[in-house]
């Protein structure tokens, strides 16, 4: 990943995945704050980051970057969504650091529940393509040959096989429980489009589910 940079674009203001950070750097592991004077300072770091100052936003980062890349790797099996995850958490930051009040928390708090709701977004999308994939599969008769007890990480693991632009309409009407027609809208694009995506991410993902390999 490239050096860490604060967000520069919105693609979806109303989806999941609405704005992606233009380049992050490899969390590196820092002591974590355990004082009072610490949390003061992230704190006022984050409020320094709600006035748009780029450089807090970095050094915000830079601190917790590692701590929740290391949450994400207990939930998470694929290391391309545990760097999506990560992104999107601190676009979470960059977005709503203006709702952070010191008084429901420390940020190391704050953020960890930022986390939470990231990953639980993620095993909603994993629980909507499992069903998904099994109705697909019984459209065309074919057989998911994952046993059941690991095709919720299989599902995870075949998602890292999608690009993003397939993740993104996947969770919008698997998650966010939009129609074609929404997505095409949120998106600004063709439906066809849409269709197209969503087809081609459930075909690779049910090639990738019925190979005797696929686990």
């Amino acid at each position: 990943m490239a050096a860490v940079a604060a967000p520069t674009s919105l693609r979806n203001p109303a989806g999941p995945s609405a704005v992606y950070l233009t380049a992050m750097a490899e969390p590196i592991a820092v002591p974590r704050p355990n004082s009072g004077h610490d949390v003061a300072d992230a704190s006022r770091l984050l409020e320094r980051v709600a006035a748009g100052d780029r450089d807090a936003f970095r050094e915000f980062y830079e601190r917790y970057g590692a701590r929740v890349m290391a949450v994400a790797r207990r939930w998470l099996v694929a290391r391309e969504l545990v760097e999506e995850l990560v992104q999107d958490v601190f676009v979470a930051v960059w977005l709503g650091a203006l709702d952070y009040r010191r008084d429901l928390g420390d940020p190391e708090s704050w953020l960890l529940g930022i986390t939470r709701h990231k990953i639980q977004d993620h095993w909603r999308r994993v629980r909507g393509l499992e069903n998904a994939l099994k109705g697909y599969a019984d459209q065309r008769e074919h057989r998911i040959r994952t046993p059941a007890p690991d095709l919720r990480v299989a599902v995870e693991e075949a998602l890292a096989a999608l690009s993003r632009d397939q993740r993104l309409v996947v969770d919008l009407i698997y998650v966010g429980g939009l129609t074609f027609a929404e997505t095409a809208r949120a998106l600004r694009i063709p439906v066809g489009t849409v269709k197209s995506r969503v087809h081609a991410a459930l075909s690779t993902l049910r090639v990738f589910l019925t190979r005797p390999s696929a686990l």
